[in-house]
């Protein structure tokens, strides 16, 4: 159960870091729940039209004669085909402490679930802000709940203390941090536990590394924003869809969205392609 309000230094720690992390939070039932819903997620299968499901190319993958061509990284979109998690994420302790942090309710922007399979690739160094301001909104936090341990062996989060609050740093090309922003920063692994919820603003400056462990890296990441910045949830999703859609969705040889500048920004600092 979470707090009815943050401790002082955790109100700190949001200021300074634009990040909290709150420790065992959900208890073990809840915590093999979260783990059997990840695993009903995983077995989905490729449907046009519903859920998102995106994988690694197999250029990526540690054995190139393995006889699976692909690696899942993530499954998007779910929370209308998944009445329990939908639930989960609605509780009224979870929109409580959203709501402290963001100053106002919030409502639900985006969700993902990334499963970072043994041998998956990391993402590299990145803010989330200037990906999530295509809808007129300019601040959003996400909600970490880690599945399994996430430790530096299987690509926790890394996270830069000391950020300049709500500034979009210097970006490469690709739209993630300049390699000159990369090396001035402070970068500190943050590991969770099955049961901790990790709260971070798109601000905050973050990466992680490959999987090099024979087990998953799961976490599930729902993105919020203010409620007076309107509910986008579905028109984020209709235009990820349209700029870069699943691969059971795409037409061979097509290119992805060409007349979409915005394009990039759904594919932004992560091995999908």
């Amino acid at each position: 159960m979470l707090p009815k309000s943050l401790t002082p230094e955790l109100r700190q720690c949001w200021r300074d870091h634009g990040y909290v992390a709150l420790r065992g939070i959900f208890d073990t039932q809840e915590q093999a729940q979260l783990r059997g819903w990840a695993e009903e997620l995983e077995a989905w299968p490729e449907t046009p039209g519903a859920w998102m499901k995106y994988f690694e190319p197999p250029s990526n993958l540690d054995t190139p004669d393995t006889p699976e061509p692909r690696r899942l990284c993530r499954v998007e979109n779910f929370l209308p085909h998944h009445p329990q998690l939908a639930a989960f994420f609605d509780r009224a302790d979870v929109r409580g402490v959203l709501a402290e942090l963001m100053g106002e309710p919030a409502v639900v922007f985006k969700e993902k679930i990334n499963f970072k399979l043994p041998g998956g690739q990391g993402f590299t160094a990145h803010q989330d802000a200037p990906a999530f301001t295509q809808f007129g909104q300019r601040y959003h936090v996400t909600a970490m709940v880690a599945v399994d341990a996430t430790t530096p062996a299987n690509g926790c989060l890394e996270i830069s203390h000391g950020r300049a609050p709500e500034q979009i740093l210097d970006q490469a090309g690709d739209g993630t941090l300049a390699k000159s922003v990369v090396a001035a920063l402070d970068w500190q692994p943050l590991e969770a536990q099955p049961g901790d919820l990790i709260l971070f603003d798109s601000y905050m400056p973050h990466r992680s590394g490959p999987n090099t462990t024979e087990g998953p890296r799961r976490a599930y990441y729902v993105t919020f924003n203010r409620a007076s910045d309107g509910d986008v949830r579905e028109a984020y999703f209709a235009r990820k869809r349209r700029a870069f859609p699943p691969e059971c969705e795409r037409v061979p040889g097509q290119e992805l969205a060409p007349d979409d500048p915005d394009a990039a920004a759904f594919n932004l600092g992560n091995p999908i392609r």
